[in-house]
């Protein structure tokens, strides 16, 4: 009995597997779809009755055709997860272009977000250094894999925060226009429209929140990371300084984040624009009437980094139906970025002072006007120079007659010399003296240089900073925005760099012979050796300080001292008359001194020169 027990036992276990192995080959549920094989929700129409969904339902209508349980529980998740607006998580991720005469941009349909902007008449260079050369590519702005351009808002009915990078939106390209729209349930959608005009590098910008406006929780926040592209060869002054984060306040003045370190700025007063701007391009978000507010941040990387900035803003915009906006991308020209006239053109760097205003509405129009005379950038540096330096040509005038006057007094200061031989101290005070006494100001020469100093100071931000001279060949500089490498060392010289710029060479050159000439008129020494010395060394420093400028500069440094060696030698050659200048002075000693703009100064100078002798003097008695 127990033996049949046995039987019947094992017999019905074999039963029991042999019905589990077929079961199991061929009424058992199929393995799960991988996410990748998973179809659009919005591509199949069978799986999903999307209409019959709300933002508060939890069940799905199952049509016909049946799916699999775990695809119903991710269309579940999603549900929950990101609400009405869940069916735009799923699709493909295509690129769709506009394009017109100066740029192509290019789009992503996954966040129908911009992806890059392609410049069809700017280039950039890149340096290779084995071998040394220089190859020509195109510009394109924003399209770092890094960059991010997405909205995020909280939605009614939805767990997650949503981010429009998430989203996938299908594309509709009609002509000059591109429409992108993230469908969600019961006919909401959000929509991306940009619109590309011919000859501008600015789009015209919508964002449309059909049917979403009431169940969106607070302002949208617009979040965009930029990774600045280095575009220009690296310098020490170039887009490195340059670059930065800009922004402008409705009823203010526009303002910058620092651009030399790590900075961030919280502004809660309604935003005109927000600008990420290299030496020469920007990327700017511009409100059709005002965004909320704005935080904005840069970040300098370290110098092996492919990016010169990074630079995030976080934009807030008010939730209405349709927000209305631009996206600039394109060069800082100056006339272009004004004709908006919002304060764009502060992002070109003239600089914000008194330098700044001469950049702008002198120096800029006058160079653009001989510019469209000549039609030559480096010819209208020269026309430039020119012009500049007859303007300040009465100043010139007024230093030579100033130095004339020193000259002459030359016969009395050779008696000093041979009176007081090695006393320096002696010497400076008997001549102090001297000065005071036939009425010369050795101080007159130099303060009417001074005042050319804003122009000089002006210039210096002009050439780096206006995209005018960016590619633009002179001679043997083939960029006059960056330096003229003529000659290539194998090594880095600390500050030096690692190239010798031959404008900067020829204007260092120049510098020492007008030096050497004016020498020869005038002992400026006070009678001091090293004085000879150091009005050399001093042109020399500046070779190191000016090799790796903009070659545009130093070109005009150059042209402006060879000018001024000609207007030296031709004012002195048949304008001033040494023999009338020296009769002039000599009437002077016996003239009332009246109080002139250095008198004080000298009076000053004089009595220090004396206690300084006082002094040599009680040393060399203790000596004694």
């Amino acid at each position: 009995m127990q033996k049949k027990t046995d039987l019947n036992t094992i017999i019905g276990l074999g039963l029991i597997f042999l019905l589990f192995v077929v079961w199991s080959k061929y009424f058992a549920p199929k393995p799960p779809v991988k996410k990748a094989e998973v179809p659009s929700i919005e591509a199949d129409s069978t799986i999903v009755n999307r209409d019959s969904l709300s933002a508060d339902t939890t069940q799905i209508v199952i049509n016909e055709t049946p799916t699999s349980t775990n695809d119903s529980l991710d269309v579940l998740i999603q549900q929950r997860q990101y609400g009405i607006l869940a069916p735009a998580f799923t699709g493909k991720d295509e690129e769709v272009v506009l394009e017109n005469d100066l740029m192509k941009v290019t789009f992503s349909t996954k966040g129908g977000r911009l992806k890059e902007v392609f410049m069809k008449d700017h280039v950039k260079t890149i340096l290779e250094k084995n071998p040394r050369k220089k190859t020509k590519v195109p510009v394109r702005l924003f399209d770092n894999p890094g960059n991010k351009f997405e909205y995020q808002f909280t939605l009614n009915g939805a767990s997650d925060k949503i981010s429009t990078a998430k989203l996938y939106f299908t594309p509709s390209l009609a002509g000059n226009v591109l429409t992108l729209t993230a469908k969600g349930q019961g006919g909401t959608s959000f929509q991306q429209v940009y619109t590309i005009k011919e000859g501008s590098y600015a789009l015209d910008y919508q964002v449309k929140l059909n049917g979403l406006t009431s169940k969106i929780n607070g302002p949208l926040n617009l979040h965009v990371e930029d990774y600045l592209n280095k575009l220009e060869i690296p310098t020490s002054y170039g887009e490195q300084v340059y670059a930065t984060a800009y922004y402008k306040n409705v009823d203010d003045d526009s303002d910058r984040l620092s651009q030399t370190k790590n900075d961030s700025e919280t502004t809660e007063k309604p935003v005109k624009w927000v600008s990420n701007a290299n030496q020469f391009f920007n990327t700017t978000i511009i409100a059709d009437e005002s965004f909320s507010g704005a935080i904005v941040s840069v970040v300098v990387p370290d110098k092996a980094a492919e990016s010169v900035k990074n630079i995030t803003s976080d934009i807030a915009i008010p939730v209405k139906e349709v927000i209305s906006m631009k996206l600039y991308s394109g060069p800082n020209e100056f006339k272009r970025l004004r004709s908006y006239q919002i304060g764009l053109e502060d992002i070109v760097p003239f600089g914000r002072s008194i330098f700044g205003s001469i950049n702008r509405w002198i120096v800029r129009p006058l160079f653009n006007f001989l510019h469209g005379i000549v039609g030559h950038v480096g010819l209208a540096i020269v026309l430039l120079t020119f012009i500049v330096k007859l303007a300040v040509y009465p100043l010139t005038l007024k230093s030579l007659k100033s130095q004339a006057k020193m000259r002459a007094l030359k016969p009395e200061l050779e008696s000093l010399k041979k009176k007081f031989g090695d006393d320096k101290q002696g010497y400076s005070a008997a001549s102090m003296k001297l000065y005071q006494e036939f009425g010369v100001s050795p101080l007159g020469g130099g303060f009417p240089m001074m005042l050319q100093m804003p122009i000089w100071f002006a210039l210096y931000r002009f050439f780096p900073g206006a995209i005018n001279f960016r590619q633009k060949s002179f001679w043997w500089a083939d960029d006059l925005s960056t330096y003229d490498d003529i000659i290539h060392f194998s090594t880095k010289i600390p500050i030096f760099g690692d190239h010798l710029s031959l404008f900067t060479l020829l204007w260092v050159v120049s510098i020492m012979i007008y030096t050497w000439y004016n020498s020869k008129q005038v002992d400026m020494t006070q009678g001091n050796p090293m004085m000879k010395y150091i009005q050399y060394i001093m042109p020399l420093t500046f070779l190191f300080v000016l090799n790796s400028y903009a070659a545009g500069l130093t070109a005009y440094m150059l042209f402006s001292n060879s000018f001024n060696i000609a207007q030296t030698f031709i004012t002195k050659k048949f304008v001033i008359d040494d023999d009338k200048v020296r009769a002039e002075v000599l009437k002077n000693k016996d003239k009332p001194k009246k109080k002139g703009r250095f008198s004080g100064f000298q009076e000053k100078m004089a009595k220090a020169v004396e206690e300084q002798k006082k002094i040599q003097d009680q040393q060399k008695k203790k000596k004694k």
